[in-house]
Formats: C-alpha cells, structure tokens, sequence
C-alpha cells in the first residue's frame, strides 16, 4: 500500500490535472499544488519536484495497465479519462488505465459549510460581519458538517473553517513566514504572515466545546504547535482569544473553498513572548512588528494578511505603489514587452504608459486572438461569451502554438525597437511565444489585491460596469480562461504592485518606466 506522503503527492497531481486540464510536468504539478495549498507541510519533501517525478513514475511502473496516470511525453503526466477530451488520444501514446483511487488514508475531518447554507450570510469580500462574542450564525450544528479534508480540498460548494489569530502585546504583533519548502520565484509562498492557524476538525470537538464547535480550541491548539517559548509550549485561556470577524474571500481557489474566522490573543506578560521560536518547522523567521513605529508594506504580506493590516492596523499602513525589477537585461535592445495580470489590475494603464512615455508599439492579445477565434473582442463581445471562447481555443492541444504564433506574426511586422503585447493568460502561450520569437521577451506582471481590481474594473467607463457587483466580478475573474493568469508572476522580470488605484499607481508606473532607462 502507498504511504502517506506518496497518497498525498498522487492525490496532488490528480487533483492539479483535473484542474488544469492539459498535461504538466512535475514541477508545474509542485507548484500548482503549493500555491493552492493541497500539500500539507509534513507531507512535502525537501525536493518536491523529484518527489513527484518519482510517485508518479513508480504508480506507472508498478500499476502498468491498471494505472490512472498517463505519460504522455518525456517527463510530461495526465490523465488517462481526459485524454479524449483533449483530442491526444489519436496520437499513438501508451495509455494506461487503472480502477479509480481512493482519497488519501486520512484521519482528519474538517468543519465545513455548504455554499446553499452560508450564501446570505457572508455576501462581503474581506473582513465582515464585525465584532462580535460567537459567530453563531455560521456555527449552528445544523449548518455544518465533517468530512474528509481530501474530499473537501476537491468541493468549491464547500467552505472549510479555518482559524487565523494574531497575536499581539501593546501596538506589537507577531509575524512569520509559512512554509516549509519555498520557491524563490513564487509571489506569495514565503510570504509574511500575521494569522497563526489552521483547519477546524473534529478532533477540536468536546463536551466543553460545542457553543463554538472547537474554534476556540483549535485556535489554542495551533498556537501552541507553531509557536515555542523558551518557558515551553504557550499557556492560553480560550477565552481570552478575542473574536474579530469572519474572513471571506472567493478571489481565488483557495479562497473559495475557506473561511477564516480572525481572532486575536493579547500577550500580557512580554518577558516571555519576546523571542518566540518556531514550533513546527512550517514556521520560519518569527519577528515582532511594531505597527506604531513600523511602516507596513502591503506587498511584504500575503493577501489574508494584507486584508487583516488593512482592516485594524490602517494606521501602519505604506500603500504607495511599488514595484520590484527582477531582472533589467531584458529591457534592452529589440524587445517586446508582455504586461500581464488578472482582470481590473491596471495592464491597460502600463500598457498605455509603455505607449505613451516609452515609444512602444501595441498588440492588443484579445484582437488578436478574437480573429483566431471569429468574433469580435470585448466589449463588442460578451466578456462571459468572449472568455468561454478563449477558453476552448487555448485548450485545444494546438491553442496556444497558434496564438503565439499570430502574436509573434504581428510583432515581425513591427519596425520599431519596443513592443508591448498585453493580455496574455496562459504559461504555455508565453513559452511558445518566448520560444518562436526573434528577440527577447521581458515580462511585466501587475499585482492588484481582488477588491482593488473589482473597483478598478467597474469604474471602466468605456464598458459600462457601474452597477456591477462583486460576484459578478469573480465569475469573471475566476473564469477558468484566467486562471492560470497567476502562475505566470513566477517567471515576471518585473512586478507592478497597485494597492490603492489608478492615480497613485500611475507615479509607480513613471518611477519604474525611469529605473529601467524607458522614459523618452
């Protein structure tokens, strides 16, 4: 029988595929699953690209005809069921099948709520319902259920609890980076972070905590696995944890299928808080911050946190728009510049910039891929209609060869010595260009947080969007054609961080166009 940590890289990739939809290699099945949290800490090794290179190879080998993985190319892994769908099947490969697997052996049950149960009330993107003594509205028992986390981390018409506490003495608060393995290029894994927490399950279920179905108990329990003093593992009273709100956040996968219930832990007696050392080896570089004296930059936290800074520390706050320059050789010579990010980021405004102060010449991807497509780009089309059709062309096995090609056909006809295309969505698209193309491509990724991006989009006027409301903006944003719009920031030569609009972002923009020697 498989063992735990090789269940759990098999479940990953499954699950990652399935997602995704078009073959991966190892590496990208790793990243995919560490960016959408399916990996638990104990669970990934010190080199998780081997890791799964390995279990997937092994399950092949040793299942041969009964396996459920396919290897379609050298080092490259799917599925055998969605082989039809991806029109691969007629290509001469060896396929393997095999009975479907079950979920990962697991123990742990997580407290979780379905999406009919929770609708009315968390109808907000961010920190809600405000103070309050017990969040009974979401734990009355006939709402909830435990199932298996492995069954969970598949639902999205599920929302799994989670508890997410600061702690904090005076204007100090905690923080950490999580993570046990660590991708250098990743935006977010690495991350700082101000919630120390984790899943709800029944094991925080007790005689003496069924007023809160054991959000209290598992807030205490997590602190003191993650946290050691030098006096020993944290003593803390349950009820002294301060309940602040309810994190909701449907931006993102990860999001959709969680919820964090905030609260914070006072530290009284400092002497022996002051150097706290990890608990578990997830939890890296503990430090104090001291928000009276300490400008926080928003792009030094991930976005859970940020929403928690921007919520009860306003005043610590540094939002100028910033940006980092990853690498600079690129924007040299002949090059052409792809400025990427989610919808209602600000790509427009770079791309309009490049254009404006820096002599670019434009291809707009979505006319160009409109003509690939027959119909007419947006806002002529639909954005729903438009991205449902982008979606079929690009995963179609040859899409994003043929989009890249008709990108890389049109910058040939350019003369001039800078370029920009903007609106690519998909890593492969970018490889296939970078590929093909004659000259170098610099990448430019703009980070907008998802609530800044909704007021940013529906303040377009040349589309209509007013009366837009922020559902309606996540069914576009999470738009299957735009997710995997975020893998790409792995790879960017520059990233663009807008944290409070268009005005603000526009001297980030100048600044950054100035640094790289583009201004004319």
């Amino acid at each position: 029988m498989a063992n735990i940590g090789e269940a759990t890289y098999l479940w990953v990739a499954e699950t990652v595929l399935r997602k995704v939809g078009r073959p991966l290699r190892a590496a990208e099945l790793v990243d995919r699953g560490l960016d959408d949290q399916l990996f638990d800490d104990q669970d990934i090794s010190k080199t998780p690209q081997k890791s799964m290179q390995s279990r997937l190879s092994m399950e092949i080998l040793r299942n041969g005809t009964e396996s459920k993985f396919v290897r379609i190319a050298k080092g490259q892994f799917f599925l055998r069921d969605l082989l039809g769908k991806e029109g691969a099947a007629d290509k001469g490969l060896e396929v393997y099948t095999a009975p479907r697997r079950e979920a990962p052996p697991s123990s742990e049950k997580v407290l979780a709520i379905h999406r009919d149960k929770y609708r009315s009330i968390l109808d907000f993107q961010g920190i809600g319902l405000g103070p309050f003594e017990s969040p009974e509205k979401l734990l009355d028992r006939r709402l909830v259920t435990y199932l298996p986390r492995t069954e969970a981390e598949t639902r999205d018409d599920l929302k799994q609890f989670v508890t997410y506490t600061i702690v904090q003495h005076e204007t100090k608060i905690l923080s950490f980076v999580r993570g046990q393995y660590n991708r250098a290029a990743s935006f977010l894994r690495g991350a700082r972070c101000v919630g120390f927490g984790g899943h709800v399950t029944d094991a925080d279920l007790s005689l003496f905590t069924q007023t809160d179905l054991g959000i209290r108990a598992n807030a205490v329990r997590e602190i003191g696995e993650e946290i050691n003093l030098p006096s020993g593992r944290p003593q803390i009273d349950p009820e002294k944890l301060e309940i602040l709100g309810v994190l909701n956040d449907n931006s993102s996968a990860v999001g959709v299928r969680h919820l964090a219930i905030v609260m914070r832990y006072w530290v009284e007696d400092f002497s022996k808080w002051e150097r706290p050392q990890r608990g578990e080896a997830s939890i890296n570089r503990l430090r104090w911050i001291d928000t009276r004296h300490e400008p926080l930059n928003l792009s030094d936290f991930e976005y859970w946190s940020q929403l928690c800074i921007r919520e009860f520390y306003p005043q610590a706050l540094r939002t100028t728009p910033s940006y980092r320059i990853q690498r600079q050789n690129v924007f040299r010579g002949r090059h052409i510049a792809c400025v990427v990010g989610a919808i209602g980021s600000g790509k427009s405004a770079t791309t309009n910039a490049l254009i404006d102060r820096a002599g670019y010449e434009q291809i707009n991807s979505g006319e160009v891929l409109a003509k690939l497509i027959g119909i007419p780009p947006v806002p002529a089309s639909d954005r729903a209609v438009f991205q449902k059709a982008a979606f079929e062309f690009i995963s179609k096995p040859d899409g994003p060869r043929k989009l890249a090609a008709a990108l890389d056909s049109a910058a040939r006809q350019i003369a001039g010595e800078r370029i920009v295309i903007d609106g690519i969505r998909h890593p492969e698209t970018l490889a296939e260009l970078k590929e093909m193309s004659d000259v170098p491509l610099a990448l430019m990724y703009v980070y907008t947080p998802p609530d800044v991006a909704f007021e940013m989009y529906r303040m377009r006027e040349d589309y209509g969007l007013r009366d837009i409301d922020f559902d309606s903006f996540v069914d576009l944003y999470n738009a299957p054609v735009e997710g995997q719009v975020r893998y790409i920031i792995q790879d960017a030569d520059v990233i663009l961080y807008n944290w409070i609009g268009l005005v603000e972002y526009e001297k980030a923009i100048n600044e950054m166009l100035a640094k790289l020697g583009l201004r004319q």
